[in-house]
């Protein structure tokens, strides 16, 4: 009875921290070089979670505004499920809990996710710095 009980205990384990990294594993990380290349080489739907004040002031170039939940899932559900999706924040985390809503509640395929977000892309790369107004608030998706 005893080796069943940990037999039991042994495979619960296992089976919690396997449905654990499925949840968390939908997307996939990349450092800022692979993911310049592959905003810059592949057609991507690239996506800021950035607050609208931290958009404004600087961004990936190209990339649209989704500051909240909403507007994540207002931008997105209309495209294909296998279009690959870009992700990025200030520093990662956002973009990490938007790309698993993506996957998780919308269903998407390929998610990619910027690693240390912009902190680690602009000791590499530009930023788009031109500034947008506060009109221009309402061209995003808010």
């Amino acid at each position: 009875m005893k080796k069943i009980f940990i037999f039991f205990i042994l495979f619960l384990t296992i089976f919690i921290n396997y449905t654990q990294n499925a949840k968390n594993n939908c997307y996939t990380n990349l450092d800022a070089d692979e993911f310049y290349i592959a905003i810059n080489t592949k057609e991507i739907f690239l996506i800021d979670v950035r607050l609208f004040r931290e958009y404004r002031k600087n961004r990936i170039e190209g990339a649209l505004l989704a500051a909240n939940k909403e507007s994540l899932i207002s931008l997105c559900e209309k495209l294909d499920r296998n279009m690959p999706i870009y992700l990025y924040c200030e520093d990662g985390g956002r973009s990490k809990t938007a790309a698993v809503i993506l996957c998780n509640e919308m269903g998407f395929k390929n998610i990619y996710n910027l690693k240390g977000g912009l902190r680690k892309w602009i000791k590499k790369y530009p930023l788009d710095e031109s500034k947008i107004n506060k009109e221009s608030e309402n061209l995003s998706v808010n």
